[in-house]
């Protein structure tokens, strides 16, 4: 297989770990940076099972595959590696999965985002964490597009809601570009799709059939725009989309990285992806290709999710971590009617608020990251040693000087 550099180095680190007695590798690497290729490139010449998260995506497994619920439901095929595919999944079936552990020899978990839905590490499910490359190293290699981000100018305190509505927000941003948006239910991404020409509406518990159809005819170019209800549309990867917008919640910081990655993905023509960000979610969760620190333990990705949200009684007045009986006084609050709350808000890029200057170095930086030879023309101006290089290199971009450098430096 023709690996990319970052992956010949996961693999490399994958064996490593074997080698020294690790069982239950969870592999790690951003939404369209190669997980499968990468798992197997590194179990070639084994006999490898890939556990799927459903059905769906049994038939896009590149070998043998079984279901997550046919294999906690019994079926243990015997095989020398299991790759859990979309392992976080599997948090929800922690005892089941330890089970499933024992049966097997060796385990190799793949996901873009190792936590878990109540944003616990997976540190219960596997011992081992390989981190195959972060964002920024993506970025500059040109694997995947930066991100431009349109989001509320403000997200008023403790409100949830849109900062505008769905379709307005659509037409002004997007219009005849292709990609995704995401809807918290579905009666409103089907007025979202009577309105957005070609359009097409999936959510969990359609028709299967209805559902691979929609899906096909967004792959095939057919439909423009894919309106998705509660499903994050793993395993559909199509390139050419470039404009998520959230229009809905986002309360899970896994779930955004998963919806924003759907559009990172290069292709022919494309520069950049645009989020359309209703809710605020990167005010709370940060930019979509920021760079993450990951962990099997304690905190699974470095950004938290923040304090947690309060509730203020309106009988007593005491002020609790939220929750529906005030546990001062028994007062429980009464339902909300589910709606959708506009708020109005004015939109703006990310980085608006910033002052020229900082924009103008923020725009440098991003041009430099994916132009290797014009940073390397910048350092060797200054005349520095290599090792000098190689610390500014580290605290203005992010990301480690490449190693060829050395080298050439001292030319």
């Amino acid at each position: 297989m023709n690996l990319r550099p970052y992956q010949q180095r996961a693999v490399e680190d994958i064996h490593r770990a074997w080698a020294t007695g690790a069982r239950r590798i969870c592999l790690t690497l951003p939404t369209g940076a190669g997980k499968s290729i990468t798992a197997m490139a590194a179990t070639e010449g084994a006999d490898a099972l890939w556990l799927v998260p459903s059905t769906a995506l049994r038939e896009q497994a590149p070998g043998r595959a079984v279901t997550v619920q046919s294999l906690l439901g019994g079926n243990r095929p015997a095989c020398d590696v299991l790759i859990a595919d979309e392992c976080h999944h599997l948090a929800g079936e922690a005892e089941k999965w330890k089970a499933v552990i024992q049966d097997y020899p060796r385990v190799l978990g793949l996901s873009a985002t190792p936590i878990r839905h109540d944003g616990a590490p997976l540190g219960e499910s596997f011992d081992h964490l390989i981190v195959g490359a972060h964002y920024s190293e993506l970025l500059a290699g040109g694997y995947l597009v930066p991100a431009r981000v349109v989001r509320p100018v403000d997200v008023p305190d403790g409100e949830s809601g849109l900062a505008q509505h769905p379709v307005d927000a659509w037409t002004k941003y997007a219009e005849g570009r292709r990609g995704f948006a995401f809807f918290g239910r579905v009666e409103l991404a089907k007025r979202f799709a009577a309105e957005i020409p070609r359009c097409g509406v999936i959510y969990g518990d359609q028709d299967e059939g209805d559902r691979a159809r929609t899906m096909a005819a967004f792959r095939a170019g057919a439909l423009d725009v894919l309106a998705s209800v509660q499903t994050v549309v793993e395993g559909l990867d199509v390139p050419s989309a470039e404009v998520c917008m959230l229009a809905s919640g986002v309360t899970h910081e896994g779930a955004y990285l998963q919806k924003v990655g759907r559009v990172l993905r290069p292709s022919p023509g494309k520069t950049e992806a645009l989020v359309i960000d209703l809710p605020g979610a990167s005010w709370r969760f940060g930019m979509p290709t920021d760079d993450r620190e990951y962990s099997l333990e304690g905190a699974a990705m470095c950004r938290a999710a923040g304090a947690p949200a309060l509730s203020q009684c309106l009988s007593c007045g005491a002020v609790y971590e939220a929750a529906v009986v005030c546990p001062r006084c028994g007062w429980e609050r009464p339902p909300k009617p589910p709606r959708v709350r506009i708020w109005g808000t004015p939109m703006e890029e990310a980085g608006a608020e910033l002052t020229p200057a900082q924009r103008g170095k923020l725009a440098w930086r991003e041009r430099m990251l994916g132009d290797e030879d014009a940073r390397l023309a910048w350092f060797r101006a200054k005349g520095w040693p290599p090792k000098r290089v190689a610390g500014a290199h580290q605290g203005m971009f992010g990301c480690a000087m490449p190693r060829s450098w050395f080298r050439r430096l001292k030319r």
